[in-house]
């Protein structure tokens, strides 16, 4: 611990004695890039089918078949109306029960999240070199501000670019764009950080960006990974070691540095 401690002190000091500092701004995907947001919706599957199954002992209690609904593709991953479909298909649905079911989704998702180790201290150390923090999310505004006032990392970013402020969603370039024009930088003085190769990486390579792929976070169930991203994080502390590498100007070949600090 404290030789990790005293690497990641002196990649610090190297950072801030560059003189081809390159990087002014990070960008943040935040569901399952800063916190495992996959846990917390099952966690709220299983406590909406609790509720279902009060007056029912043979009703089947089983969360990744209602998380599943989210993952149709049918309406929006945060939709409502996945709740609503998986009821109605189960004659379970009321209006009443509806709306009580939205209301558990809703608490327990947010009283659940939880940040990935090293998540605070790694982005003060961001903060502490100067760089631009921001965030650019498919959720939206409310939603993504209450996340980050949970975790307590609302004063942390500097901008947040969300669905309704855009009116797109990734891979959709606009919210990359946004933040861009928002924060007054170029593509290629930007990291991306992001769990989705599809979403966050390919877009934002497509752009100009940098771009550090959240492997720790991606939850798609894929053996194959199309190889569209500079830097692979295993852990979030690793983005220290890679603006590290950024900055100096060390890297040649995307995806071919891997660290673990």
């Amino acid at each position: 611990m404290r030789e990790t401690k005293e690497n990641t002190e002196n990649i610090l000091k190297n950072i801030q004695q560059s003189h081809q500092k390159t990087l002014k701004a990070v960008l943040f995907d935040m569901d399952n890039t800063l916190f495992d947001f996959v846990a917390v919706k099952l966690i709220a599957c299983r406590e909406i089918l609790s509720y279902l199954g009060e007056k029912d002992k043979n009703f089947m209690k089983d969360p990744e078949e209602l998380f599943r609904y989210f993952l149709r593709g049918t309406y929006g991953f945060e939709d409502y109306e996945n709740i609503r479909d998986y009821m109605q298909e189960r004659n379970l649905y009321t209006v009443k029960a509806y709306r009580y079911c939205c209301e558990i989704y809703d608490r327990e998702k947010l009283q659940n999240l939880k940040l990935y180790p090293g998540v605070r201290d790694t982005l003060e150390e961001l903060k502490k070199l100067g760089l631009k923090l921001a965030i650019i999310t498919d959720a939206d505004k409310y939603h993504a501000q209450a996340r980050l006032m949970r975790v307590g990392l609302l004063d942390s970013f500097e901008f947040l670019v969300s669905a309704d402020m855009t009116g797109t969603k990734k891979p959709d370039p606009a919210h990359f764009l946004f933040a861009l024009d928002s924060l007054g930088i170029k593509p290629e003085e930007s990291l991306v950080v992001g769990d989705s190769i599809k979403r966050d990486m390919a877009p934002a390579r497509k752009l100009g960006f940098k771009t550090a792929y959240a492997s720790y976070g991606d939850w798609r169930q894929t053996d194959e990974k199309e190889q569209c991203f500079d830097f692979q994080l295993n852990t979030f502390q690793d983005l220290i070691g890679f603006i590290d590498v950024l900055n100096q100007g060390k890297y040649a070949e995307p995806w071919d540095l891997q660290m673990d600090l």
